[in-house]
């Protein structure tokens, strides 16, 4: 609960944080410093976005998959899909597992038929669905956002893996507006 409050804050204080930031860099940096602020927390903006987008696809794909099953609250468990798709990598296969074992209540046929179709459609979110959302949403390349995951998840855990996207997002944009056009002035 504090974290949806203290986000809820941030969010909401962004730009006041913005500028302080920026006020910290010398006066003459300060407009470079300004425009990769920007482009930093629109990559951010956009990452989280894409994810949303994905999270929610999948959340919808789930409902509608155990409705037609006939499960009876396929609403409180989609909620519960999407709350895990926002975890890069691991998060649908982690809702397949628990939303499968709950399925099991309602018997077995019903648990291994959503198993299969959700395991077909995480195939296709995978390869097709969200490498499409999230290239338009931020420039990482496949295998740096795979190993900024497995980083932040062996460091940080979840946080970590919720977090490394966008810091390996970040990390690129100052490599390429900071660190490659100071290596060319040499």
């Amino acid at each position: 609960m504090i974290v949806l409050f203290l986000s809820l804050y941030f969010l909401s204080s962004m730009n006041t944080i913005k500028a302080w930031g920026v006020r910290l860099a010398p006066a003459s940096q300060r407009e470079r410093v300004s425009y990769l602020v920007e482009r930093i927390t629109g990559s951010v903006g956009s990452y989280v976005m894409g994810q949303a987008l994905v999270a929610i696809l999948n959340a919808t794909f789930a409902l509608i998959t155990m409705s037609i099953l006939g499960f009876s609250f396929p609403q409180l468990l989609a909620l519960f899909v999407l709350i895990l798709a926002f975890i890069p990598l691991v998060g649908g296969v982690v809702a397949l597992v628990v939303v499968s074992l709950i399925l099991l209540i309602s018997g077995w046929q019903m648990a291994l038929t959503f198993a299969i179709v959700y395991f077909i459609y995480l195939q296709v979110e995978a390869y097709v669905i969200s490498p499409r959302i999230m290239s338009r949403a931020v420039s990482v390349p496949g295998g740096v956002a795979i190993i900024a995951v497995a980083a932040g998840g062996a460091l940080w855990g979840v946080l970590g893996a919720l977090i490394a996207i966008p810091v390996a997002a970040s990390l690129l944009i100052l490599v390429k507006e900071v660190f490659i056009p100071y290596q060319d002035t040499k």
